[in-house]
């Protein structure tokens, strides 16, 4: 569910509640205090035709159903157009049209009471502060599919989803030659910091460029198309495998961590397929086994003449840290 959508239903659940005491004459209660604005990022930026996501920080920002966001320089009080709720102390907030020049006070308002923050955003014509910077691309090679972190700031545009179901947040991101759009990694967690894609069909070696709310920004280093021209950062954890079998069929061998220490939860009950290389392309499996609490194992194969392996295959964890990364043992042979 994206924050839009989750912020929506709390809403509806408070508006509900009003209508409720209203019928039965009795006063809704206030359910938190005023809101309260700390600071925001970035403090000035464009295009002065709107659509810089300055990032909001305070408290009691997402108690009540009627937030209303302006930016306010006297007389002159635009409406943000589009405000995500991210949470009690994070707002990301839209800038409407502003006058190039002019320094704005952020004011919010619900039925809790009003808030203005002490500094200004000054509005410029061009990106400025607010235009989109990346510091990293993590890792910094991989092919389709592979997925990578892209870390910087004012990586958000309009943060309001484009559509029903969408979760459409982070930037717009590209690699080169910039002319296919980056998937989104499920589930959307972009922030203004942080963006997950991944790699897009027709990537080639070049910088990566993001298109966010504040204009255009470009990775510094390039980002390498296909591996192994650059050393990737692997997540997860790496092991290794021995094999050995004998003419009977009889193979055995042991899973290990070559992490220091060792990470044993991707030692024990570990899969472990006993492949045959077939005429061809490929390997066949002919036999399973499952790695003991110490990580030996042992499988019966038929003992045909062929060449054979080991092959440990990768397994998920919550996250990708938490994988146990796919090993393969050197290749036996019999007769």
């Amino acid at each position: 569910m994206s924050l839009g959508k989750r912020h929506i239903g709390r809403r509806v659940a408070g508006v509900g509640v009003a209508v409720a005491l209203m019928v039965l004459g009795l006063e809704a209660p206030a359910f938190a205090a005023a809101p309260v604005i700390s600071s925001f990022s970035p403090t000035s930026g464009g295009p002065d035709t709107g659509g810089c996501v300055v990032v909001v920080t305070g408290t009691g920002l997402d108690d009540f159903a009627d937030d209303a966001w302006e930016f306010v320089a006297g007389a002159t009080s635009p409406n943000a157009p589009d405000a995500v709720l991210v949470s009690d102390t994070e707002a990301w907030v839209t800038t409407p049209a502003l006058v190039a020049g002019t320094a704005y006070n952020i004011k919010v308002t619900n039925s809790g009471g009003t808030s203005t923050s002490t500094g200004t955003y000054l509005a410029t014509v061009s990106g400025g502060a607010c235009a989109p910077t990346i510091t990293s691309v993590t890792p910094n090679c991989g092919v389709h599919n592979d997925k990578v972190v892209i870390t910087g700031t004012n990586l958000l545009k309009d943060p309001t989803p484009a559509a029903a179901g969408e979760d459409i947040a982070g930037g717009t991101v590209q690699f080169t030659p910039f002319s296919d759009t980056a998937a989104v990694v499920p589930p959307d967690s972009d922030t203004s910091t942080t963006l997950t894609r991944f790699v897009s069909t027709n990537a080639a070696d070049g910088p990566v460029k993001v298109i966010a709310g504040g204009g255009t920004g470009f990775s510094g280093p390039s980002f390498e198309v296909p591996p192994p021209d650059c050393t990737a950062v692997v997540e997860g954890h790496p092991r290794a495998i021995t094999f050995k079998i004998k003419k009977t069929g009889k193979a055995s061998g042991v899973v290990s961590s070559t992490e220091d220490p060792a990470f044993t939860d991707c030692v024990a009950a570990v899969p472990v397929k006993i492949q045959k290389k077939k005429k061809g392309d490929g390997w066949k499996t002919k036999a399973t086994a499952t790695t003991t609490d110490t990580g030996s194992y042992s499988a019966k194969t038929s003992g045909k003449p062929g060449k054979y392996r080991a092959l440990a295959p990768k397994v998920e964890g919550t996250t990708d840290a938490d994988d146990c990364l796919k090993t393969k043992s050197a290749t036996r042979k019999i007769g």
